[in-house]
């Protein structure tokens, strides 16, 4: 049986899989307002606040049009929330991907996302993007300051 917690991180990661712009409005409502996402630990800096957080996923799923999270595996305390997923896109060119990634989603005690960290292998995602691993750091760099 799922947790409160486990819940909402689903809801969330629910509301991904679109084929258009998610619901932003929706997803907002799932995060404190002092919530931090840090996209690919330790590489990006942290976004900190609700409206930054939100404005990164949406800059995220201008990236791609179609997303899909493929929940592998979650445990759960009362404060945390631990994901394995694959993350399936399409991106803008058509191209389609997936990547492995571990989260670990932060609850407040009204069940709010406080923080949501990310773990993947950007080597394995350079190479599916036909890029470098110092080419797409570069990039993260870039785009997550």
């Amino acid at each position: 049986m799922a947790t409160p917690q486990e819940t909402v991180v689903r809801q969330c990661l629910a509301l991904f899989h679109s084929t258009d712009m998610p619901d932003i409005a929706k997803i907002s409502e799932l995060f404190a307002e002092e919530a931090t996402y840090q996209p690919l630990v330790p590489r990006a800096a942290a976004k900190r606040g609700r409206a930054a957080v939100v404005a990164e996923l949406v800059r995220q799923f201008g990236r791609y049009k179609e997303c899909h999270c493929e929940v592998l595996a979650m445990a759960s305390s009362a404060t945390h929330v631990f994901t394995e997923r694959r993350d399936h896109v399409t991106m803008r060119d058509g191209r389609s991907l997936f990547s492995c990634v571990n989260a670990v989603f932060e609850m407040d005690a009204q069940n709010r996302i406080m923080s949501w960290r990310e773990y993947w292998d950007s080597g394995d995602v350079a190479q599916l993007l036909g890029t470098t691993s110092e080419a797409l750091h570069v990039r993260l760099s870039e785009t997550h300051s």
